[in-house]
């Protein structure tokens, strides 16, 4: 790969999330794809029918073949660090769906083959970089909340989900350390980590099991920036996912689901006006936030996923011009140590029930 060339990169796992990644990086100049594979043939088949896109029948074909530079690992995460160190060694950087790795011993071992080989490795920590969670990003940098002294974090899952676990579906989901939660908790906690800086210190308040599986956590952080709190919840309807940050400002919340951002700040109004006036500028930016949306989704401007694409854009134009992936290896790290910590907590044997999983 060098500077200002077309990157050659391939597709490991042919799942639904693997045709968002390849939607995305085809819209992408710098890109050039050289080919996918996965161990189901059928998975293969029905991936690149239709398509000018070659698949392979193994990593190591792709390798040989397809001589990608980068290469997504889209598989089931009880397989990524394997995959990642394969690819790494094979001297190829590697992108990684969320997680990292099972365990923070299995994600040191990729960085350390990242450095051994001179590749890099990041995590698809898509959220970030979700329109409206990239514009509260910006408010913080540009001062408009003042300093920042807390983040709420919440994560919640669709109707039904708790159910699967409860019934012991086969879904690969249920069969993670914890459960379907172990999918969905490294949404929350980069999230943590991007607003509240990495945590000195993270401590388990509650929780709840249902056979050995997670169904609630309540996290107190103490981040680097200003103190966190991140919630997760399977049971909690209606399905939520919401980040609130509160400055000295101003505070802002937004809502990942409807894809909304309120900002509230201090107004010295007299006091009759000063009941009512919060509540009509709430509305004014939830109508306008969704006549806006709206619009995105049916002129085709805006995209189911839309943080995977801004990611992959910034990824590769920072790797085109010789520079850094967006999201560090570290920063992966430590979201697994983190979900490492909240089963040892909850009584759950992390190294057991990864091996298992």
């Amino acid at each position: 790969m060098t500077k200002g060339g077309a990157v050659r990169v391939g597709l490991v796992g042919c799942g639904r999330i693997a045709r968002v990644h390849l939607g995305y990086l085809r819209a992408l100049p710098q890109v050039e794809l050289v080919g996918v594979c996965d161990a189901s043939e059928a998975a293969l088949r029905a991936f690149v029918d239709g398509s000018d896109l070659r698949g392979f029948a193994s990593l190591g074909a792709l390798l040989e073949q397809g001589r990608p530079d980068v290469v997504h690992v889209l598989t089931p995460p009880s397989s990524h660090a394997r995959l990642a160190k394969q690819l790494l060694e094979a001297g190829v950087n590697v992108l990684v769906e969320k997680p990292l790795a099972m365990t923070a011993a299995e994600a040191d071992a990729v960085i350390d083959a990242a450095e051994r080989h001179q590749r890099w490795v990041t995590v698809d920590h898509n959220r970030y970089f979700d329109p409206v969670v990239q514009r509260a990003a910006r408010l913080v940098a540009a001062g408009r909340l003042g300093r920042l002294v807390g983040v709420e974090v919440f994560q919640g899952a669709e109707a039904g989900e708790a159910d699967k676990m409860a019934a012991g579906s086969d879904d690969w989901r249920v069969q993670l350390p914890g459960g379907i939660l172990h999918n969905l908790a490294s949404h929350p906690l980069y999230l943590m980590r991007r607003f509240a800086g990495p945590a000195a210190a993270l401590r388990v308040v509650s929780r709840s099991l249902t056979a050995g599986l997670l169904e609630e956590v309540h996290l107190v952080v103490d981040g680097e920036v200003c103190p966190a709190s991140v919630t997760m919840s399977m049971r909690a309807q209606p399905f939520m996912n919401r980040i609130s940050l509160y400055g000295t400002g101003a505070s802002v919340e937004v809502n990942l689901n409807n894809m909304t951002l309120i900002e509230r700040r201090p107004r010295k109004l007299p006091k009759l006006v000063g009941k009512v006036w919060p509540n009509l500028d709430e509305a004014r930016q939830l109508l306008a936030a969704t006549v806006t949306n709206g619009l995105a989704f049916v002129t085709g401007k805006q995209r189911y996923y839309p943080g995977i694409g801004a990611h992959l854009a910034e990824l590769y134009a920072s790797v085109a011009a010789g520079g850094e992936p967006p999201v560090s290896a570290a920063e992966g790290r430590d979201v697994v140590a983190w979900y490492d910590q909240i089963l040892a907590d909850a009584g759950v044997d992390v190294a057991a029930a990864a091996k298992a999983g």
